[in-house]
């Protein structure tokens, strides 16, 4: 029988832009009260992404529990688009790359649970004592539904490893999007997972009016009507101005700016 090592697994894909993993990792450490490690994953292709990685091999090397880790993909066609294999549905080539980043920290980890994660999202508040319990029921738990490609979504996904191993899944991009083709797969097989309560246009946009963040861009998710994560969006595609904005904003909440 397989062992897993008692731990979160939070395995996060960066595409530059270190501030946004800055407030991500200081935010895991405050607001997450179960053993964790994190894997930054991120493409090593040309001279931009090799320096990028070296920067952050240099910044986390001081923390024992936070490992970089190069992307298994070599595709480097940023605008082309391809079809999934199961549905056909066009999508960017980034979400096959994204998809294969969150494949490469998988298959390097070895913890009990794994937790997916977006660059540009934050945690608010202490989170792993709402959700650990749901995954003992729910085949996994997710930040966000998206009703037009009936699949949840990726900014936040977390699972008990062991489910998915029993049946030899791991998220990819074969069916609509990143995550898709496990959401198929409970939905074919009846079973339950859990959706968290989202401001987001796929979810209920009168929650905006909760949000904690003085910020016009994103979405906050809830779990047992606590705010505990907010997500961006679009990190790497941000203005400048806006990127400065979220450093700025996040940073006061977090109280790292005091």
């Amino acid at each position: 029988m397989k062992k897993y090592n008692d731990n979160i697994d939070m395995i996060i894909t960066a595409v530059g832009r270190l501030g946004y993993l800055n407030l991500l990792t200081y935010s895991i450490d405050k607001y997450t009260t179960y053993s964790y490690k994190i894997y930054i994953v991120t493409d090593v292709r040309n001279e931009k992404e090799e320096q990028f990685f070296k920067e952050l091999e240099n910044y986390y090397k001081k923390y024992e529990n936070i490992f970089i880790v190069e992307s298994k993909n070599k595709d480097d066609d940023r605008d082309g688009f391809a079809p999934c294999s199961v549905d056909g549905r066009m999508v960017g080539k980034p979400s096959f790359y994204k998809s294969a980043a969150y494949e490469t920290g998988i298959e390097n980890s070895n913890g009990k649970y794994v937790c997916l994660l977006d660059y540009d999202v934050v945690f608010l508040n202490k989170w792993t004592e709402h959700i650990i319990p749901l995954t003992e029921n729910h085949f996994f738990v997710s930040a966000m539904w998206r009703g037009d490609l009936n699949i949840a979504r990726d900014q936040f996904f977390i699972y008990e490893r062991k489910k998915f191993d029993d049946v030899g899944l791991i998220p990819d991009c074969s069916i609509g999007d990143t995550t898709g083709n496990v959401t198929h797969f409970a939905q074919n097989n009846n079973l339950p997972f859990y959706i968290c309560e989202n401001s987001s246009t796929h979810g209920d946009t009168s929650l905006r009016a909760r949000h904690i963040l003085n910020l016009v861009n994103g979405e906050q998710i809830f779990i047992n009507d606590i705010p505990f994560l907010y997500h961006y969006g679009r990190g790497s595609a941000r203005e400048p101005e806006l990127y400065e904005r979220w450093i700025k904003v996040v940073g006061d909440y977090l109280e790292i700016n005091e």
